[in-house]
């Protein structure tokens, strides 16, 4: 029996050995795709979360902003008809608490006689009446916000220069005085305005 040279069974194991390679380096690669994989899905998964979270505080703080803007209305057309500050708005599924304050505004008129100007309140009887007010409306404790206004949570802040007996609606006036206590009302709000007591609304 003749026996095999030594040297005619080496090409075949180095084939063996070039096949083993080939198939370790591509489960290497499956193994590293999937990894990259992995964090880009991480990474799409975020950025999405991200979005919605920035979207969703964004609605918010235009919903603020709206309550804000039908409170101050309300406030100038008839500040008795406002709702309670010591309870929540809701407003599209989502509750709002908010606070008024409200403060005398000191003008400085320029006289174009002399081109000196006067400090103080102005000499106009409009001018002496006119209240500086902000509204401050944001997201509730029960709806992820906080019991006391912070600048942390979706909010909004919206300021306006205010004359109380400028009606901004025409009905509002002939509306006040057609109510029981209408006259009264109005002769106190002037009396409040001339004292200077005329305050804020806050929780």
């Amino acid at each position: 029996m003749h026996e095999r040279p030594a040297h005619l069974g080496a090409p075949r194991a180095r084939r063996r050995v070039a096949r083993t390679a080939r198939r370790g380096a591509t489960f290497l690669e499956a193994v590293l795709g999937v990894v990259l994989l992995g964090l880009v899905t991480a990474s799409l998964a975020g950025a999405v979360s991200f979005m919605n979270k920035a979207d969703a505080r964004l609605s918010r703080k235009l919903a603020a902003a709206e309550l804000g803007n039908r409170l101050i209305l309300q406030f100038i057309d008839d500040r008795e008809s406002l709702p309670s500050p010591s309870l929540p708005i809701e407003y599209n599924a989502t509750l709002y608490r908010w606070s008024l304050d409200e403060e005398p505004v000191k003008f400085n008129v320029r006289n174009e006689g002399t081109g000196q100007s006067t400090s103080g309140v102005g000499g106009g009887a409009s001018l002496d009446r006119v209240r500086y007010v902000v509204v401050r409306v944001w997201l509730d404790t029960e709806s992820g916000g906080s019991r006391e206004f912070t600048s942390d949570v979706p909010h909004a802040v919206l300021t306006r220069l205010v004359d109380p007996l400028a009606f901004s609606n025409p009905d509002s006036l002939q509306t006040l005085l057609e109510q029981e206590d209408g006259i009264n009302r109005l002769l106190e709000l002037m009396m409040q305005l001339e004292d200077g007591t005329a305050g804020g609304v806050s929780p």
